[in-house]
């Protein structure tokens, strides 16, 4: 089945089927690769949405758990090495439509998921919008079982590019298999959740552990929390009303896609891999960019400070690159911010690649 897929995305490329988007006519000195701005993507949309359905291929594989992921790659002709993305908690790769087509266009095959129970991945449970996984380990072995479906047919030189909950999938990641990636990228990763409440970051977890043995698979607190298509106005993730307003139209298009909030399980799971934390990045032996979102309040920041501070050498550049004012989701900020840490993650890759 995969060897059919292979082919047939093979045919559409030879047939030149490549739809034109349009990117800026030159690089400059802050815009180094020509990276598409806000409003070039008001003006592509639809060309992008095109480029996903015509030159990333899709489809599931089952785990011998019987858990279906969904999978989604792009592979342009003569490609330098692949990147793979983990996404965070309720995303869907469907919302990296921008990031597949820009790696594509910088020489990168790109492979990317959905975790299991959210996106189009299966489901955990009877109520679709609890964000629940039975233990944290889960995604990381959903990880390497997708890099074990896909990696003889994509470019070795592989690079992680992870965000929130997937920088911590990719953190355990790298410390259990060290040999499988050059280098990683995390974007606001979650080496610890901001779980305040009143009085301090941990309060859900305390909370967590006297409540969340008496219903693991309800939500967390206990108030139906299903999936909100929240207005651009006060949201804490991005400051870029272009990019937060095509991912919420795609997910009311495809609500199948959508995901409310987690269980008492996900949380205490979340809990505990925050807990080891610095033990894993002591483990780590791969080049590591950390890059921190100055206005996040959906993780905690001095987590990942902690966390470059364990890797030691390992942590690019000895520090994470911090984007002042930048909120959570850095990679669909707004340009001011977007620009500068994805230029600067491309610059990582590239040295690294070198090497």
């Amino acid at each position: 089945m995969l060897q059919q897929l292979v082919k047939k995305q093979l045919l559409v490329w030879s047939a030149a089927a490549v739809m034109s988007v349009t990117v800026p006519a030159a690089a400059n000195t802050d815009n180094p690769f020509a990276l598409q701005s806000e409003a070039l993507l008001a003006q592509n949309s639809k060309l992008l949405q095109q480029f996903w359905q015509q030159q990333v291929t899709t489809g599931n594989v089952k785990k011998p758990d019987g858990v279906s992921l969904f999978y989604a790659y792009h592979q342009p002709e003569h490609a330098k090495a692949t990147v793979v993305i983990v996404t965070g908690r309720t995303e869907a790769i469907a919302k990296y439509q921008e990031l597949f087509y820009e790696f594509g266009r910088l020489g990168y095959a790109v492979l990317g998921y959905d975790h299991r129970g959210q996106g189009q991945s299966a489901r955990l449970l009877k109520d679709r919008q609890i964000g629940h996984v039975e233990r944290f380990d889960h995604y990381v072995e959903d990880l390497h079982f997708i890099l074990s479906k896909f990696s003889a047919q994509l470019p070795d030189k592989k690079m992680l590019l992870a965000h929130s909950m997937g920088g911590a999938v990719a953190s355990a990641y790298l410390a259990k298999y060290p040999e499988v990636f050059k280098a990683a990228a995390l974007s606001a990763p979650m080496h610890a959740p901001n779980t305040e409440l009143m009085f301090g970051a941990k309060d859900g977890c305390y909370l967590q552990q006297a409540l969340g043995w008496t219903c693991p698979d309800c939500y967390a607190g206990f108030a139906d929390s299903p999936y909100q298509d929240s207005a651009f106005a006060g949201n804490i993730y991005s400051h870029s009303t272009v990019r937060y307003q095509r991912f919420r139209t795609l997910f009311r298009e495809q609500p199948e896609l959508q995901l409310g909030g987690p269980s008492w399980q996900w949380l205490g799971q979340a809990c505990d891999i925050a807990e080891q934390m610095p033990d894993i990045a002591a483990q780590i032996k791969v080049p590591v960019k950390i890059v921190q979102a100055g206005a996040d309040s959906a993780v905690r920041p001095e987590a990942q400070d902690l966390f470059c501070k364990n890797l030691g050498s390992y942590c690019a550049d000895g520090a994470v690159l911090r984007i002042e004012n930048a909120r959570h989701e850095i990679l669909f900020e707004a340009d001011q911010y977007r620009t500068p840490a994805l230029t600067d993650i491309l610059r990582f890759y590239q040295q690294q690649l070198t090497l």
